[in-house]
């Protein structure tokens, strides 16, 4: 008789953890708090961007090599939906899959805040709560360079490389921020 396969529905713990370890955000801001000792404000901008342009985008391939590797049955039954539906499903939900494991294994989240997913539109936040990254930089840095929100680098260049790697049109956006609004949003439009 043929062995049958467990089910499971649960994100593989060892794929979140290795994400935490790879991608640790206090590693992260300290070396960015030691670069911009001393600098102008432009510099701690342009520092900024960079260091967490780049961590955005090896964050989210990991996470999207992570997916493909450690699929769980929700994962499959995507992967299948969007196969068969020629695509129509892409666009929603294998972004909303793979940002997933992104922020629950490098910010330790136990859910990602989704406020709206259809064909249209991608729309998530982050809480001050919900983003160490940010509680990190109040801590490192002065309340001057925190209002810059140099991490909003990574989070809006995942969501960009993620969208093109996935070969999806989309206009990527930031519509609030933590220092401003109390709270981040990211919109990913389909173009």
């Amino acid at each position: 008789m043929a062995e049958v396969k467990a089910l499971s529905f649960d994100l593989d713990e060892g794929m979140l953890g290795t994400l935490r370890q790879d991608f640790d955000i206090d590693k992260l801001t300290t070396t960015f708090a030691e670069a911009i000792a001393g600098k102008s404000s432009k510099e701690i901008e342009d520092i900024g961007k960079k260091l967490f342009s780049e961590y955005g985008q090896k964050w989210i391939k990991r996470a999207r090599q992570l997916r493909d590797e450690f699929p769980d049955r929700t994962y499959e039954a995507i992967i299948k939906a969007i196969e068969d539906t020629n695509g129509y499903y892409k666009f929603s939900l294998l972004p909303q899959s793979i940002l997933e494991v992104a922020y629950l294994g490098a910010f330790d989240l136990q859910k990602l805040h989704i406020v709206e997913n259809n064909h249209e539109r991608f729309i998530y936040m982050l809480e001050p709560d919900e983003c160490p990254m940010y509680d990190i930089l109040i801590k490192k840095c002065s309340k001057e360079v925190v209002g810059l929100l140099p991490c909003k680098h990574a989070c809006l260049t995942l969501l960009e490389t993620l969208h093109r790697d996935l070969e999806l049109d989309a206009i990527v956006s930031m519509e609030a921020t933590m220092p401003k609004d109390g709270y981040c949003r990211f919109v990913a439009r389909r173009a």
